[in-house]
C-alpha cells in the first residue's frame, strides 16, 4: 500500500522504460484508492490485477505500445497468459498513475494496429494471430 490515498502498483520494468525514455515521473506506479474503485465498478475481471497486488505480474508481460489522442497518457499492451490487456499511464501529475485498465476487442485491437510500437517481433507475430482469430 501506498500512503496519500495511492496504492503502489508496482516498478515500471525496464523495457518499458527503454521504449519510453524521458517520459515518467520515476520508475513507481500508482493508482488512487478512487480510481481503484471505479475500475473495480466497470471493469471487475481486471480489478482484481489491483486488489490482489498483482500488477507487477502485468508490467512484466508488457509487449507494446501506442500513443493514444490524449496528451499525457501512454497506452500499453499486456497479455497476462490468456488475453490481451490494455492499461494507460498518466503522466501529467508528480508520479505515474494507471489511468485505465481493460480488454480490448478485437476490433479495437485493429483499429490501432497501425500506430502500435511492439517491443519484439516475436509478440507481433503473437498478436496479428490473436487478431486474425
Amino acid at each position: 500500500m501506498g500512503n496519500k490515498n495511492r496504492i503502489v502498483l508496482g516498478i515500471l520494468t525496464a523495457s518499458i522504460l527503454h521504449h519510453c525514455r524521458n517520459m515518467f515521473n520515476g520508475d513507481e506506479l500508482v493508482v488512487s484508492k478512487k480510481k481503484a474503485l471505479r475500475i473495480e465498478q466497470k471493469h471487475p475481471e481486471q480489478a482484481h490485477y489491483i486488489l490482489q497486488h498483482s500488477f507487477q505480474m502485468l508490467l512484466d508481460a508488457t509487449i507494446a505500445t501506442y500513443n493514444y489522442k490524449e496528451d499525457g497518457i501512454i497506452n500499453f499492451i499486456t497479455h497476462d497468459g490468456q488475453n490481451y490487456l490494455l492499461y494507460g499511464v498518466s503522466t501529467n501529475n508528480y508520479r505515474n498513475e494507471l489511468s485505465t485498465i481493460f480488454k480490448p476487442s478485437i476490433r479495437q485491437l485493429r483499429k490501432c494496429q497501425s500506430d502500435i510500437r511492439y517491443f519484439k517481433s516475436s509478440y507481433k507475430e503473437d498478436l496479428l494471430e490473436y487478431i486474425k482469430n
